[in-house]
C-alpha cells in the first residue's frame, strides 16, 4: 500500500502504542525514525511491535504484527470494539507470533459503507493472515469475535489450529418456543440501532456489559470506544451477527478452550461445544463483565497461556 513503514512499539508507562509513519514525504523523517531506534533500544525486543496494513476489496484493514514464524495466534475484538481491547494481554501475545487485528469498519481500518457480515470480517482475518505470512492460527476471539471465528472456520478449515472463547456464543440452532423468540428479539433488536436514538440503545445494550465490580474508569473507557464506531458500522454488525446461521457442522478434532461470564448453568453450553469440537477447557468466570479478558486478566492470560502450550 504505498512506499511507507509504521514503527511501532509499546510504552513502559501504559499499554498505549506509540507509532511513526516513514516515508519519502514525511520532513524529517530520519531523524524521527532514529529517536524511535533510540527508544526501542531501551526496550525488550519482544516489546516491539509492527503496524500493518493488510487488503480486502479495496479496502486497507490494520493490523499489529508481534514476533516472527508462520504459526500464530490471531486475536479477534467483538462488536464495535478494536485491538485495543487486548491490551491486557500483551504478556502472552509479546512472547509469541500474533496479530491484532482492527475489524473492517472498526479500530485503523477503513470504514466503507458497506455490509458488515461475520463472512466479511473472516475474509479480513484472512487477508491480514494472509499479508503476515502465516499459516495455521490458533484464534481468540472475544463477543463478536467468536462467530467470526466460526464463520473463518468454515471458510478455510485447514487455517484454523485452535480455538479460544472470551465471553462469546457459538450460534445454535433455537431448541424450542422460548430460544426461538429470544433468537426473534435478538434480530429485533439489531434494527434499533438504525434510528437517531441508536447511541441509548447501545447505552442500554452496554449496561448488560458491566457488573458493579467493573472500575467505573474502565466502564467510561469502554463506553467511550464503543460509542465512536459509526452508526452504520454498529447497526450492520449487529444485524451480521444475528443473521449468521447456527452451527450443524462438528470439527471433533479442534482443540477448543472457553472462558465465560458465569450468568446461568453452563452445562448446555458445554454440551454443545463438546458435540461439535474437541472442548479442552471451560472456565466460568466468577464477578466479572463481559470483558473480563480487562477485568480479570491474570486469569485469562493463564488459562490463554496453558492452552497455548499445548498446541
Amino acid at each position: 500500500m504505498g512506499s511507507f513503514l509504521v514503527v511501532c512499539y509499546k510504552t513502559q508507562s501504559s499499554f498505549s502504542l506509540r507509532c511513526y509513519r516513514l516515508d519519502r514525504m514525511h520532513s524529517g523523517s530520519l531523524a524521527i525514525f532514529l529517536a524511535a531506534l533510540l527508544e526501542l533500544s531501551s526496550l525488550p525486543v519482544s516489546r516491539a511491535a509492527s503496524s500493518r496494513f493488510a487488503v480486502l476489496d479495496g479496502h486497507k484493514i490494520h493490523y499489529l504484527s508481534f514476533g516472527q514464524g508462520d504459526r500464530a495466534v490471531v486475536f479477534i475484538h467483538g462488536w464495535t470494539c478494536d485491538s485495543t481491547f487486548w491490551k491486557m494481554q500483551a504478556p502472552v501475545y509479546e512472547k509469541r507470533r500474533s496479530l491484532l487485528i482492527d475489524l473492517p469498519g472498526h479500530g485503523l481500518s477503513d470504514k466503507p459503507e458497506i455490509p458488515y457480515t461475520m463472512e466479511l470480517f473472516a475474509r479480513a482475518v484472512n487477508a491480514v493472515m494472509t499479508d503476515a505470512k502465516v499459516g495455521p492460527a490458533t484464534l481468540v476471539g472475544h463477543s463478536m469475535g467468536t462467530p467470526v471465528a466460526i464463520e473463518f472456520l468454515r471458510l478455510y478449515p485447514r487455517r484454523v489450529a485452535g480455538l479460544v472463547i472470551v465471553d462469546g456464543f457459538v450460534p445454535q440452532p433455537p431448541n424450542g418456543d422460548a430460544e426461538r423468540e429470544t433468537e426473534r428479539r435478538r434480530k429485533q433488536l439489531a434494527y434499533s440501532f438504525r434510528g437517531p436514538d441508536y447511541k441509548t440503545a447501545a447505552n442500554r445494550v452496554l449496561d448488560f456489559m458491566f457488573t458493579e465490580q467493573t472500575p467505573p474508569s474502565l466502564r467510561e473507557e469502554i463506553t467511550a470506544k464503543m460509542l465512536r464506531v459509526p452508526q452504520y458500522v454498529m447497526a450492520s454488525a449487529m444485524a451480521g451477527m444475528t443473521a449468521m446461521p447456527p452451527v450443524t457442522e462438528s470439527w471433533p478434532k479442534l482443540p477448543v478452550a472457553a472462558m465465560m461470564v458465569k450468568r446461568y448453568n453452563s452445562t448446555p453450553y458445554q454440551d454443545f461445544l463438546k458435540t461439535h469440537f474437541h472442548l479442552v477447557d471451560y472456565r466460568d468466570f466468577e464477578g466479572a463483565g463481559h470483558f473480563l479478558m480487562l477485568e480479570q486478566p491474570d486469569a485469562v492470560n493463564g488459562l490463554l497461556q496453558r492452552f497455548l502450550d499445548r498446541q
